[in-house]
Formats: structure tokens, C-alpha cells, sequence
């Protein structure tokens, strides 16, 4: 079977994380890739584009968001494409979530799944009755860090996301902005910014990691991703055991990766300010390009792809 797959998601909002890493990622492990929008597309109509391209994998992470479709219905309709074509479908899962959508048997329709928690890891394993392997997300590839884009030299620390969608980060932001100006760009709005990612790493003069699911195990959110893979310098709100995957200080290089807080409270506030502090006055080259080259050779969506095709191929 040719090297082929169908990535089956948000393919159309313009800027999906899981869509252009694991598009990247299998193009670079030379697959031939096809998109299908799952939100616009009837199952119908997704099922008879399967069915015509007979893909080897078709690689999801909408299957269980009950707000679209019927999870059964999708499910009856992966089992008639994979009944007519062969095409094995590969579930995957990188919210800050401990258990999915979907805690049923899966061992009939679901090749494999990859999840983003350790805690999914060990629950999911059980009730799907499938394989499940750990697999957080990954970063696009760049062969070296942008240029610095003059209007994105920010001299405040960046914030980007979504500001007061989770009450201990909103609450923790607010309690900064007493002390230090923030810059904030919200996501989803005409301020957004995520096109421009590498240049606004290369060029901000810190960017914020404040995350949420920092106290679900292995879990870590996608802006150590995003942004160091691009050569960002960060403050970073750790994740438990964080350190397994994105350590605090590269043993090869002997370099600072990120600077970290280890809490939304007092202590928390103070770390990132000392932080702040101590960057406005560094040089921070260095630190950017080892944070920029550990990403990349660790963690590029070509190496967690490559990770996770070699799974798919050694279980069939």
C-alpha cells in the first residue's frame, strides 16, 4: 500500500496545531497527504472521499466531540471504510485531559491512539482495548531561527491565548499587571499572531508560557512548542514531570532552556518577575538557540511523526 494518509480535523480554521504538525510531520516521512474538513463535511460525504482515496492511515482528534457528530455513527463509519479499503484509523488526544470523550471498547474500529497525558495514557489503554502510546505534541520544522521583525519588538513580556478563559491563569495575569506590564494578544482575533510565530519568537523580548493542566501528569500545552521551537525566550509555568521531555537545562549544550515558575500564586508572581528582571538585562542568544535547537532535534513534528509511524508499522 502506498505511503498515504488523510488527516480527518479542523482542517479549514487556518491555523489547527494538530493539522500542521502531523501534515508537516508525514510529508517529511514521505507521505502523501490529504485533508478532510471534519466540521464542514457530512459522514457521508467523508466516507465516500475514503473510500475513493483508500488512504493507508486516516489520522483524528474529532471523533469523540459529541457537538459534532453522533460518536456512534462516526464510529459505524470509520468500521465501513476500513471494511471496504483496508484504512486503519489512528485516534489522537493532546488536551489536558485524564480520561477522552469516549471511555468504550474501541478494539472493532481504532488502530491505534496516541494521547497527550500520562493519566489518558494508563486510562484510556484499559477501556479502549486498543494500543495507546504517549505522544505530546511537537513543533513545525525550521532549519534556524527568523530574523527579529521590528514591529514585534516588544519590550514587555507577551502573553498569547485566550485571557480570561481559565479563572486561576486569568486571576494570576491580574495580579502581575499590578506589578509589570503585559502585552496581550488574544488568539482568534485580529490581533492574532500564531501566523507569525517565528518572528514574533525571534523578536519579543520574552514570551509568557502560562498554561493550564499543569498538574495532569506528562501533560504539556503547546506553547513550549510553538514558541521555543522557534527561539522564543520564555518563562514557562512547569508541568509535572516536565522535566522527562523539555528539561530546565540542556545537559549537552550546558545552556538555560527556559526560565521557569512553579505556581499561579505569591511565589509564582515573584519567580517570573526576578525572571523578567534578570532577562532585560541578558543577553539571551545563547539560551534562544539551544532552546530552538533542542526542540528541533527532539521534538519537530518530522521526529514525533517518524515515532509514531514506526508504532503503526511494528503492531501490522
Amino acid at each position: 500500500m502506498k505511503k498515504t494518509a488523510v488527516i480527518l480535523g479542523n482542517t479549514n480554521m487556518g491555523y489547527s496545531w494538530f493539522y500542521l504538525t502531523y501534515k508537516q510531520g508525514l510529508q517529511r516521512n514521505g507521505y502523501t497527504v490529504t485533508d478532510i474538513d471534519y466540521k464542514t463535511n457530512s459522514l457521508d460525504g467523508i466516507r465516500g472521499q475514503l473510500v475513493s482515496l483508500k488512504p493507508r492511515y486516516v489520522f483524528t482528534h474529532l471523533t469523540f466531540h459529541q457537538n459534532i457528530n453522533n460518536i456512534g455513527s462516526v464510529l459505524q463509519m470509520y468500521r465501513d471504510v476500513t471494511k471496504k479499503t483496508g484504512t486503519k484509523f489512528v485516534h489522537t488526544c493532546n488536551d489536558a485531559r485524564v480520561e477522552d470523550r469516549f471511555m468504550g471498547d474501541l478494539s472493532d474500529v481504532i488502530y491505534m491512539a496516541f494521547v497527550g497525558t500520562l493519566d489518558m495514557l494508563y486510562n484510556c489503554m484499559n477501556a479502549w482495548n486498543i494500543p495507546v502510546f504517549y505522544a505530546p505534541y511537537s513543533c513545525l520544522c525550521y532549519d534556524a531561527p527568523v530574523a527579529p521583525a521590528q514591529d514585534l519588538m516588544f519590550k514587555e513580556p507577551v502573553f498569547t491565548g485566550g485571557y480570561g478563559s481559565h479563572k486561576d491563569r486569568k486571576d494570576f495575569i491580574d495580579k502581575l499587571l499590578k506589578r509589570i506590564p503585559i502585552r496581550i494578544i488574544a488568539t482568534q482575533s485580529v490581533a492574532d499572531l500564531r501566523h507569525r510565530t517565528p518572528e514574533l519568537s525571534a523578536s519579543a523580548k520574552c514570551i509568557l508560557g502560562l498554561c493550564t493542566g499543569y498538574d495532569i501528569n506528562g501533560y504539556i500545552d503547546v506553547r513550549p512548542f510553538q514558541y521555543m521551537g522557534t527561539g522564543a525566550c520564555m518563562i514557562l509555568r512547569k508541568f509535572k514531570n516536565m522535566e522527562a521531555m523539555i528539561p530546565e537545562v540542556c545537559e549537552k549544550q550546558h545552556e538555560k532552556l527556559y526560565y521557569p515558575i512553579t505556581s499561579y500564586g505569591n511565589k509564582g508572581a515573584d519567580q517570573l518577575i526576578d525572571h523578567w528582571n534578570r532577562i532585560q538585562k541578558e543577553d539571551t542568544t545563547e539560551m534562544r538557540l539551544a532552546a530552538f535547537t533542542f526542540m528541533q532535534k527532539n521534538h519537530s513534528c518530522e521526529v514525533r511523526l517518524n515515532y509514531i509511524l514506526e508504532k503503526l508499522k511494528h503492531h501490522g
